[in-house]
């Protein structure tokens, strides 16, 4: 069987950096091959050439035999490549159908748009992955996570011959991972070529048969799925034997967050939840259960329709993020390259921004402490170990593990008390995991709270304390560290019966 996709000697070099060298892979038809590595490893890159973003430094790319010599990303695209990239690129002042069709929309003879065709082939995939969206539906209003599974649908409705998914499963609950997983079955037997990224190592005997393992910009080995195990894998990705997360056990302490009866009209209704110093406190639900909603009302992103929100024990009602961050409260969004930094901003600039208000130096107007900002980005970029080789670093140019770590990092130097995780490790590779946990757990043993909302069952039933599961915008139910389970999230994750509905 002739390879579909080859990349032959593939170099790349960005000033000062090498990210990679001398990559050589083939891609068979219907078969599913991932790449695996730790953040920064140069696997997005290796993509990124693939998808014609970047030129290679040295190399080439072939296609059915065919050197690639395509001058954009829209020439790679005709040619049948497609790809989900790991960070969306919906325009959100477009409607679903008008995404997933953009540039190539269906034309009547005359050359005028048929929206009524357009519409109608949308919804079908739409359909067809089990997604309640309506293809009319502006996708400003979407969650991050409904963004990511209309960026798959876009790439499904474009029928190619290479398929790169990269990260595609990070912010998706288990029931829209099955739906992107039975695409991708379905791609394999129409004989597509898939190329997989993920830091999940449990999803690759699922869907994978290859895999090619990267680390510091060189390809160390490739395996056929079926032959290793997970250990195997990780221990190539990091060049060591890792050791296993051992949960640590949690002294919950004074109640540091209560929240009652929270409504927000449309979104979610009557919520209640408490979290307490010294614990770590998780929402399960699907996607669209409300649970990131319920954060940012929190929060003061937004403002909820009735309820309330006591910090310490004393009422509070934020009209603005900023007054939630003077009360100690952070919030790492679930969208970091929308809400969570500021790209084009430094390391040291980004780490700086929330506590502006309570370093700057006061003469006659504030000024900004340039030496405790850049004394105080320095120390978190080393301790948390961030991949860059100073604090000066455009937090565009990292990838999405490190730029999670700068989030991480600027609300551990605000000394904040409650600390709301919107999908914390989302694009985070294994080892930073066993970091990011760490640091975690340092967090609560000194007297902080985490709430943290995440998609991973796995990770909620290894760091949680205790678990709220959300189902259509109410609390279906609590477990304690005791009940924690799949089989308990996931009963109670279903839809809300209609007795439910009455009683909410």
């Amino acid at each position: 069987m002739e390879p579909v996709l080859q990349v032959k000697h593939i170099a790349k070099e960005f000033p000062g950096v090498k990210a990679l060298e001398d990559i050589s892979i083939d891609f068979y038809p219907g078969e599913c091959h991932a790449l695996v590595g730790e953040n920064g490893a140069g696997k997005s890159t290796l993509i990124k050439i693939i998808a014609s973003i970047y030129k290679p430094t040295k190399g080439e790319v072939l296609l059915e035999g065919k050197t690639c010599n395509f001058k954009t990303p829209k020439d790679a695209i005709d040619a049948g490549i497609a790809v989900i990239q790991q960070e969306t690129s919906i325009a959100p002042h477009l409607s679903i159908a008008e995404n997933m069709y953009l540039g190539c929309e269906p034309r009547y003879s005359n050359g005028l748009l048929n929206r009524k065709k357009m519409e109608s082939d949308a919804q079908a995939v739409l359909d067809e992955m089990e997604l309640k969206l309506d293809s009319h539906t502006i996708c400003a209003g979407l969650t991050a996570a409904q963004l990511q599974m209309v960026e798959i649908a876009k790439v499904i409705s474009k029928h190619a011959k290479v398929v790169v998914l990269d990260e595609p499963t990070s912010s998706l609950s288990d029931k829209e991972i099955d739906s992107l997983f039975e695409q991708v079955r379905k791609m394999k037997k129409a004989n597509t070529t898939m190329i997989y990224v993920t830091h999940r190592m449990a999803e690759l005997p699922m869907i994978c048969e290859r895999c090619s393992i990267f680390r510091d910009g060189l390809k160390v080995a490739e395996y056929m799925v079926k032959d290793v195990d997970e250990k195997t894998i990780v221990n190539s990705m990091v060049g060591r034997e890792l050791g296993a997360y051992v949960k640590p056990e949690h002294t919950a302490k004074e109640e540091l967050l209560r929240v009652e009866h929270l409504t927000q009209e449309g979104k979610f209704r009557d919520v209640s939840f408490h979290a307490n110093a010294g614990e770590i406190v998780a929402f399960s639900g699907l996607v669209g259960a409300g649970r990131t909603e319920v954060m940012e009302a929190v929060f003061g992103a937004t403002r909820a329709t009735s309820g309330k929100v006591f910090l310490e024990g004393k009422e509070v009602h934020f009209k603005h993020p900023s007054e939630a961050i003077a009360h100690k409260m952070g919030l790492a969004t679930e969208d970091r390259r929308r809400t969570g930094l500021l790209l084009t901003k430094s390391i040291q600039e980004n780490v700086g921004l929330p506590n502006l208000p309570f370093h700057a130096k006061k003469f006659l107007m504030k000024l900004v402490n340039v030496k405790w900002e850049k004394d105080t980005s320095e120390e978190y970029r080393k301790k948390l170990q961030i991949k860059a080789p100073n604090i000066q670093v455009l937090c565009g140019n990292l990838s999405g593990g490190n730029q999670q770590k700068v989030i991480l990092s600027k609300w551990l130097a605000a000394g904040v008390k409650v600390l709301i995780l919107d999908e914390p490790t989302k694009g985070i590779d294994v080892n930073a995991r066993a970091e990011f946990y760490a640091l975690m757990n340092k967090f609560v043993e000194d007297g902080g709270s985490i709430v943290m909302v995440s998609s991973d069952m796995p990770e909620i039933i290894k760091v949680a304390d205790r678990v709220y599961v959300m189902s259509e915008g109410i609390i279906k139910g609590e477990l304690s560290h005791e009940e924690i389970s799949e089989i308990n999230i996931i009963s109670l994750a279903s839809p809300v019966s209609d007795d439910e509905k009455k009683e909410a």
